[in-house]
């Protein structure tokens, strides 16, 4: 049996996965326990990381926080030997390979490990040792981590979705921008790892939100762009814009060739008040007048002038 002093112990270290780290109240449970009983029914698992030169809690953060409320409290007498804690110990390389022994070690025993607390210790393993839970840059490897977390398939997929997601729309984005760059379908699936199926899926759907999200006379725009007009079967050609007939060319050809004047009275009296014009109008007249009167000033000379023609 190894033994160790409380103090050497970090108990702040990142081994400790728990989405909120330890509960209280089962840390006082473990503590009443102890001092009952002077001892736990599985030691707690105590690690020398070698590159940071620490010793860590791989398993028994609540046993080990336990001893520590015990010599704070002043509920119940009990003496604890804070020199010699009795632990198991190992040694480990690295952090990173002290943080993945500890992944799967609550799967079995002590507090039950709720959804987020596998959720934490995933993003951690994906933190510290991103490359051997990845099957690719943007697919996470299903198996590596159910074998290192100890967790089920249904658990792994709702601790995941988050994460699968984040891998998800970077994979999207890095393929569009690609595409962007003028890189071809092939060169972009060699790029990011995935087959040409799914880069062109991609893109004919970036291609089809980007077309809905204009607006209807931009689409038709375009439509117009990719279809070029042809003469139809009578030869006609399509009128340049200075070959087309303007609002005024359409009031010659609607009114000059049935003289509007026509039906005009020729001994109107015609009075000019501050009120406006005031005579006996034909039906024609009225129609011509007002007419005329929504035009602006400009358009009015003319319209005068062509109908005095």
């Amino acid at each position: 049996m190894n033994t160790i002093a409380l103090s050497k112990i970090n108990l702040d270290a990142p081994t400790q996965l728990r989405a909120l780290g330890e509960d209280m109240t089962h840390v006082k449970d473990l503590a009443y326990s102890y001092a009952d009983t002077g001892t736990f029914t599985e030691l707690p698992w105590v690690a020398l990381v070698q590159e940071t030169g620490e010793y860590v809690p791989i398993d028994g953060f609540h046993r080990l926080n336990a001893i520590d409320w015990l010599t704070k409290q002043n509920e119940i007498p009990v003496e604890v030997d804070l020199e010699n804690v009795a632990i198991r110990y190992s040694e480990f390389a690295t952090m990173a390979d002290a943080i993945i022994a500890a992944a799967g070690v609550n799967a079995n025993h002590g507090l039950k490990r709720t959804s987020s607390d596998i959720h934490s210790t995933i993003r951690k393993l994906l933190e510290v040792d991103r490359m051997r839970f990845l099957k690719d840059k943007y697919t996470l490897d299903k198996k590596e981590i159910m074998s290192v977390v100890k967790c089920s398939s249904a658990t792994y997929k709702r601790a995941t979705e988050e994460v699968r997601g984040e891998l998800t729309r970077s994979r999207d984005f890095g393929i569009t921008t690609l595409s962007d760059e003028g890189l071809t379908q092939a060169e972009i699936a060699k790029r990011i790892g995935c087959g040409q199926t799914t880069v062109s899926g991609i893109l004919k759907r970036k291609s089809s939100v980007s077309l809905s999200a204009k607006p209807a006379n931009e689409q038709q725009e375009e439509v117009s762009k990719e279809t070029p007009a042809t003469p139809d079967d009578t030869g006609s050609s399509i009128e340049s814009p200075e070959e087309q007939p303007t609002v005024f060319a359409h009031i010659t050809e609607a009114k000059v060739a049935d003289c509007p004047w026509d039906d005009v009275e020729e001994d109107v009296e015609v009075q000019e008040e501050a009120t406006g014009p005031s005579f006996s109008e034909t039906h024609s007249q009225a129609r011509i007048r007002l007419f005329i009167e929504d035009l602006s000033e400009e358009d009015k000379a003319y319209a005068l002038k062509l109908l005095a023609m």
